[in-house]
């Protein structure tokens, strides 16, 4: 049974650090943390601009007690991603650590499984705190994400949402623009083939050289696609965790755990493999 088991993980095609199933791991687990957050603490633990918004907005008719919780995570927030730069100085530029980024989704991991345990016994100002200070954490290690080689927000969609309109505009124009070649070229190819039929002896015009901007839009639209991906992500992942509350209430955030951990072995596996071939080429170039 180890030994089938040990042979499926095999055959499992290996992840990229950047690739499309690490982000679309982490833009769902940005909408899922997001929504639970709001439905159980009226706080967001994410996106704290919009803990802003909802304490201006919210400050004739809103709770001491949303009040307090919005404040929280703002602040943990703010202390969890200082905590990201001081293990960046710590663990990245003075013990040179390779995997010590990766490894930040394990606190996340353990508040996500450890909440649901302890949601009605502890104070949700402690719930958000956790959440809040991890989330921070992560989100400065992970800052370099990217899906291929287009960065991406991590948990804040917007701007993930504007790169898509962007990358879209952009495709669409390259691809008018081909059409609209290709229509003119047909055309004159029409008119040249009259040309030689009525004079044979006639000198021709160069044939036109084949399209040399394929490449690049080919590369807009994987662009477009990518970005597409990433918001698509975070939407599934908001409607997910929605669902998900209302079958099983808190427990629902074992949903985001499990984006973690996926997430963590996705990226745990694709630097462990770039290290091998970093080691490989070393060696190759060494003999």
């Amino acid at each position: 049974m180890t030994t089938r088991f040990a042979l499926f993980l095999s055959r499992i095609p290996t992840p990229h650090r950047h690739g499309r199933i690490m982000a679309l791991l982490l833009a769902s687990l940005g909408g899922a943390v997001d929504v639970f957050s709001h439905i159980h603490y009226k706080a967001l633990v994410a996106t704290q601009t919009g803990n802003f918004i909802l304490l201006i907005a919210d400050m004739s008719h809103s709770s001491q007690h949303a009040i307090h919780l919005r404040w929280l995570s703002v602040i943990f927030f703010s202390l969890g991603y200082l905590g990201g730069h001081l293990l960046h100085d710590l663990l990245g530029q003075r013990a040179h650590l390779k995997h010590w980024r990766i490894f930040t989704l394990v606190p996340f991991l353990l508040v996500c499984f450890v909440t649901p345990l302890i949601h009605r016994v502890s104070e949700h100002g402690v719930q958000v705190g956790a959440l809040a200070f991890t989330i921070g954490l992560l989100i400065h290690a992970l800052a370099d994400t990217r899906i291929g080689e287009n960065p991406f927000s991590l948990f804040m969609t917007s701007g993930n949402w504007r790169k898509m309109l962007s990358a879209w505009y952009t495709a669409g124009a390259l691809y008018t623009r081909a059409i609209a070649n290709a229509c003119s070229t047909r055309r004159e190819r029409v008119v040249r083939r009259r040309v030689e039929a009525r004079h044979p002896s006639a000198d021709t015009a160069p044939s036109l050289p084949e399209d040399e901007g394929r490449h690049t839009r080919r590369r807009a639209l994987m662009t477009a696609l990518d970005y597409s991906l990433v918001v698509g992500g975070f939407v599934a992942g908001v409607i997910a965790m929605a669902l998900l509350d209302q079958l099983v209430g808190s427990i629902s955030l074992w949903f985001a755990g499990c984006l973690a951990a996926g997430a963590f072995w996705v990226g745990f596996r694709a630097e462990k493999n770039e290290d091998a071939e970093n080691e490989a080429e070393a060696q190759s170039s060494a003999q």
